[in-house]
């Protein structure tokens, strides 16, 4: 991150450091299950640096999905809109995202907490906050194909105590909030 040396002199404390993650458990069976899976013609590796290296302004930016806030829990550090954040994406760190739905009549504010970025298993397991309108985990996990390319699968696994609302609005909202979110990184890895 670029900052003034009296921007970095300043200590912030963040309300969402208080927050837990509520994450998927394989023995509950109270889950709903949303799949897509997303392909590229460059390597696995060169795709999985993009995904934990996007600066997190770029990897969620959209109609629907905005960057809000970066806080890690690991140093304390927060980052904003605007300021670039070049130290990849870590475990404990938690991103908050403004939602804008029906064209942004409706706006939403959801938490998530990196709980895993593992190379070796090539896997990105990210929790839902508490206090957002649902709870579960994704699973982003990666595979050369036959031919060289590469496979992305992104695997969630939520409930959020509505049936509508896990019916019907989630996995449409969902689905257009991951597609804006691949499809960044897909941009950030054609321009290197």
């Amino acid at each position: 991150m670029n900052s003034t040396p009296q921007e970095a002199a300043i200590t912030h404390f963040s309300h969402y450091s208080k927050l837990k993650s509520i994450c998927y458990h394989e023995s509950d069976p109270g889950y709903h299950q949303h799949f897509e899976k997303y392909q590229y013609d460059q390597s696995l590796d060169e795709v999985w640096d993009t995904y934990v290296t996007i600066d997190p302004g770029k990897a969620w930016a959209g109609k629907m999905i905005h960057f809000n806030q970066l806080y890690s829990r690991a140093s304390g550090e927060e980052v904003f809109p605007g300021q670039e954040f070049l130290g990849g994406m870590g475990v404990g760190q938690v991103i908050i995202l403004n939602l804008h739905v029906f064209g942004g009549a409706v706006k939403l504010t959801v938490g998530h907490e990196v709980m895993e970025v593992d190379k070796a298993k090539k896997l990105i397991r990210i929790c839902y906050l508490e206090n957002s309108k649902s709870q579960g985990s994704q699973f982003l996990r990666f595979k050369t194909l036959k031919d060289g390319q590469t496979e992305v699968s992104h695997h969630t696994f939520y409930r959020s105590g509505s049936w509508f609302r896990d019916k019907v609005i989630y996995p449409y909202f969902h689905t257009k909030a991951i597609n804006e979110f691949h499809g960044n990184v897909r941009k950030a890895i054609l321009e290197k």
